[in-house]
């Protein structure tokens, strides 16, 4: 059959010579159209005919056909230029789905044209085509997929923040069943990848501020929790802990400028109170609520006794609360690029913020945390996807090339290694940048 196989790929560069030179109606188009036909019926006498392409060769069955045809050459590289891995005659072909594969293989190779499915739009079904697997397409289908499930996860927190703050709005108590199991899902996703967990405090809103500072700070607790060590059950608890720490600001009109400047100071007090009329609750939400502005050199507030020592917890959290406020735009947050805010945690470690926190932040997020967009020495731009080997050498995603054009969506790049460095960190907003959408 190898034969009929060669006649077969012979005839069909005949066709598609003819396709391109003559029009439909032309007499050399119809023979040409005909000599391929007889070579298919020809070929699926006893059976399906199957042409596949390996390793830059063409064969049929087990039989490489002979690379000094032109007409086989030429074949081989215009499958694999759409890759192609098989193409497949049934018997029961029709001269029309011919001429479809034929316009379909004519077709310049571009992203996102697929051979099988312009087969199947033509409703050509006597021949079949095994497309060879595109990794990195699989792959950015795969981060849109779990990109997708993230922002679906972080959209039910906020559902839930809204849930409990009418909860407490209606002097009831938060269910924490709900809060638990929903932590547990960032949890899970912690453990799985802890960049995509950084990944969602880039989520930004306009709206609705106070609710966006929980889940982040929860977000940011839960990357520090885990690099410290602690265990799965006690990062629970912590992420609990971070969501809440603000409760008891639902108790004020937040939009009335004196109850705001009240719920600042009063806010610890409310929470805790708030969280108190949990029965037989684990009372760890409760003093972080409490405690989170509990400066470690005796500032803050509210007020307490001499040598008063708060939670550990209270404590990581007040980091973490701190390092979202720095980060958060105007006017809620003051809208400091993500490495300016890990610096300036550092240097209020000197006063109220606990130092071995404020370090472990800087160790977990890194020089430059996720969500970065930085420039490169080389003037190309990316955007911080995860750590590196080093603080100084993350993992990111470029965004635009040199020349200022922009990036093939997906390429990440190690800058260990790639002999550049980063010499400027940009504001997305310059950029008109969505920076969760291009993580």
């Amino acid at each position: 059959m190898t034969r009929e196989a060669i006649d077969l790929v012979a005839a069909l560069s005949t066709a598609r010579r003819a396709a391109h030179l003559y029009p439909e109606t032309h007499p050399s188009y119809a023979e040409a159209i005909a000599a391929f036909e007889r070579a298919v019926s020809a070929c699926v006498v006893q059976g399906p005919c199957t042409l596949t392409v390996y390793a830059g060769r063409l064969y049929h069955e087990n039989a490489a056909l002979p690379w000094d045809l032109p007409a086989v050459r030429s074949l081989t590289e215009t499958l694999e230029s759409h890759s192609v891995e098989s193409v497949t005659f049934h018997p029961q072909v029709a001269q029309r789905e011919l001429v479809a594969l034929l316009h379909a293989l004519s077709t310049k190779p571009a992203a996102g044209f697929d051979l099988a499915e312009e087969l199947e739009r033509a409703g050509v079904a006597g021949i079949t085509v095994g497309v060879i697997a595109d990794e990195e397409r699989e792959a950015a289908d795969e981060r849109d997929r779990r990109k997708e499930q993230d922002r679906a996860l972080y959209e039910r927190l906020l559902a839930l923040m809204r849930s409990l703050s009418e909860q407490v709005a209606r002097r009831g108590a938060p269910d924490l069943d709900q809060a638990g199991i929903l932590v547990e899902g960032v949890l899970a996703r912690l453990m799985e990848d802890s960049a995509a967990v950084l990944g969602l405090t880039t989520i930004a809103s306009a709206s609705e501020p106070s609710l966006f500072h929980a889940i982040n700070t929860m977000a940011y607790s839960l990357v520090m929790g885990a690099e410290l060590g602690i265990p799965e059950e006690g990062l629970a608890t912590l992420g609990v802990s971070a969501l809440l720490h603000d409760i008891g600001k639902v108790a004020f009109d937040l939009d009335d400028p004196q109850q705001m400047q009240q719920a600042q100071l009063l806010h610890p007090t409310v929470g805790a109170e708030i969280l108190s009329r949990l029965q037989d609750a684990d009372r760890t939400p409760m003093l972080v609520a409490y405690e989170h502005h509990m400066g470690v050199d005796g500032s803050g507030y509210p007020d307490r006794e001499p040598g008063y020592v708060s939670h550990p917890y209270s404590r990581l959290v007040a980091v973490a609360d701190r390092y979202d406020h720095l980060v958060a735009p105007r006017p809620h947050g003051f809208g400091l690029q993500r490495d300016q805010a890990v610096l300036q945690v550092l240097r209020e470690s000197e006063a109220g913020l606990d130092p071995m926190f404020a370090r472990l932040l800087a160790k977990a997020f890194g020089v430059f945390p996720v969500g970065c967009v930085v420039r490169l020495s080389d003037h190309s731009v990316g955007v911080v996807v995860a750590p590196g080997p080093s603080p100084l050498t993350p993992r990111i995603q470029v965004l635009f090339e040199p020349d200022g054009t922009e990036a093939e969506r997906g390429r990440i790049m190690e800058v260990a290694g790639s002999g550049l460095d980063i010499v400027e960190v940009i504001d997305p907003k310059d950029l008109a940048l969505d920076v969760f959408e291009r993580l």
